[in-house]
Parts: C-alpha cells; structure tokens; sequence
C-alpha cells in the first residue's frame, strides 16, 4: 500500500509539473489570440475564433471609422468582397464586415442591436443567411471555434476562456499544434487545428481574402481543382429540399427585432440565400418566414440547383463559394 501511494504521488507531482508547463506554454504562445492583443490577425496558425476577432476588431475601431455598412454571415461573407459590394453603395460608405464562423442568427441579431446600442448608423445591410448554419441555435454557440464574444453574449469571460483552456489542453490539439510550432510544416492530421492556408483579415474592414487559395487558382485552375477533387464530390443533380423547418418561434422574434432596427435606420438591406454546392433547396416555410418580415423583394434565395450552383469551379471547395460569385450575386440584387 505504501508503494502504490508513493506511485501516486509521484505521478501527481509529474502531471502537476507537465501541467504547469503547458498552462505557462498557453500564455506565452496564445493559440487562440484571445489572452493578448493583435493589431493584425492575418495569417494565423490557428484557426482562432472569428466572433471575436470581429467584435474586437469593431469594438477598437468604430470610434474613429464610424462605419455605417455591414456584411453579417459566416466565414462564406469571403465571397462578398468590399471592391465588388462597394460598387452598389453610396460612396461615402465604410464598410465592415462583421463576421463569425458557422454564424447564427443569435450572433447576427446581437451584433446588429450592439451596433444599434452605440448609436451607429445602419445605412447599407447585406445579411448571408446559410440553411445549414444560421438556424441551428436560438442561444450562444458552443465550442471555441464558435462561442460569442461575452461583449455580445452578455455572459461571463470566466466561461469564455474556459472553452479555450478545455480545446487547449485536449491531445490532439496539444499534439497538432506543438508538431507545427517545432517543426514549421503543416501535415494532414493537422486538419482541423491548424490553418492550412494563408489568408489576409484588414484591421480596419475586417474583410478576410483567402490570398493563397486565390493565388493557387490564378496559378492553374485545372491543377487546383484536380488536388481538390476529394473536397468537391460529384453531386447526382437531384433536386432536394430541405424537408425540416429550422426557424423556431424565439428566431422568428430575433429576426422581427432586427427588422424593427432596419426600420429606425431606414436601412437599404438585402438578405441572400447562400448558394451551396450540395445544391439542396432551403426549406420553403422558412423562406416565407424571410419574406413576411422583410419583404420578398429584398429577399434573395440562391439555393438549389441553378448557374450559380452547377459549376464546380465557383467553389473553393464544398462549403464554400468565390468572390466571383459573390460579385454576381450582388450584381442581380441590387439590380
């Protein structure tokens, strides 16, 4: 007994010690970049949170940009680029794009009424609304990909951060994230934790340009999509529609509040449909729930099977669409 006692606490000496380590390790590299601040968060090792950077991004510049133009969706607003939207807009207008990954129309209502609390302007709107994505919760997100600045969730940073330490401190990421920092090299298994590919996120706008995808297609898009070929399956060209409704009656709300802000604002807004390569059709209910509140005139359903759709080489891969079709889209919308 006094043997295995002595194991334990010798084992519990190590692990304190090894943790330590890694707590020390965490403050001092930042995986996430939430415990220090960056003035740029381009080229990131890690995928971090975009809620986040977003809203401190925002909250660090409103002040002195005084922006009255916002993109609100999930990281597929990379398709909407300013040069493209700003062509349909009033010169005078400052764009940000106020973005996180997989949004919600929780983090889209709660960003809007932040804007609308610090008596911005609300002049231009464009809203990306994913069938996929933007219903899925009627509450904050979890997971530290996806959890909600606590400037908009309203909750503590206590339980901000421990989504954090928690990912942190799990074997895969300590291992994926460790193996690249020693040794400079991204590897498959990596997948998930660490960014591939390098992409550019403007201080100012927060508008996020995927520099090295981009670059790869301008070098060869025949060499591109052939190593992207396992990310883009070959679809059957059967119509489906989404069968389920996914807009719950506290959504409904959500989205009848941000059309009473619109209204104070006297807003020019458009909300777009995403048009996703699985080319499933978003589900008519909730697409007349859209219409009824803001007008089918300013709603915009791109979903399904159509020429926005069919070719392979308007995606990146299969979650997400290219600039290209965003600046078309805007061109039909604003028509």
């Amino acid at each position: 007994m006094k043997n295995f006692l002595k194991d334990i606490y010798n084992f519990g000496t190590v692990g304190g010690g090894i943790l330590a380590i890694l707590l020390a390790a965490y403050l001092i590299f930042d995986p996430f970049y939430v415990l220090k601040d960056y003035k740029d968060y381009s080229n990131k090792l890690t995928s971090g949170n975009k809620d986040f950077i977003s809203t401190t991004n925002f909250l660090r510049n409103y002040t002195n940009e005084k922006y009255d133009s916002y993109i609100f969706g999930s990281s597929r607003t990379v398709a909407f680029q300013h040069s493209a939207w700003r062509k349909h807009l009033p010169d005078s207008s400052i764009v940000f794009t106020y973005d996180a990954y997989s949004e919600t129309i929780y983090g889209i209502y709660k960003k809007i009424k932040l804007i609308d609390s610090l008596g911005l302007k609300l002049k231009n709107v464009l809203m990306v609304i994913e069938k996929d994505e933007t219903f899925m919760t009627e509450t904050n997100s979890k997971g530290y990909l996806f959890i909600k600045h606590p400037a908009l969730s309203g909750e503590s940073f206590y339980k901000f951060h421990w989504e954090f330490l928690k990912s942190y401190l799990t074997p895969k990421f300590l291992f994926c994230y460790y193996s690249h920092l020693i040794s400079g090299k991204y590897s498959p298994f990596m997948l998930g934790v660490i960014e591939p590919y390098k992409s550019r996120i403007l201080p100012l706008s927060n508008e996020t340009q995927w520099l090295e995808l981009d670059g790869l297609l301008a070098k060869s898009e025949t060499e591109y999509y052939n190593k992207m070929a396992h990310l883009l399956p070959v679809r059957d060209g059967v119509l489906r529609i989404e069968s389920q409704p996914k807009i719950s009656a506290k959504q409904k709300k959500m989205l009848q509040e941000i059309k009473a802000i619109f209204d104070k604002h006297n807003t020019n807004y458009r909300l777009v449909v995403s048009p996703l390569y699985n080319q499933v059709k978003f589900n008519l209910t909730d697409l007349n729930v859209l219409n009824s509140i803001f007008g089918n005139e300013f709603v915009f359903d791109f979903s399904g099977i159509n020429e926005f759709t069919k070719p392979k080489t308007n995606y990146y891969e299969f979650s997400h669409y290219r600039p290209k079709v965003g600046e078309q889209i805007m061109q039909r919308i604003y028509k």
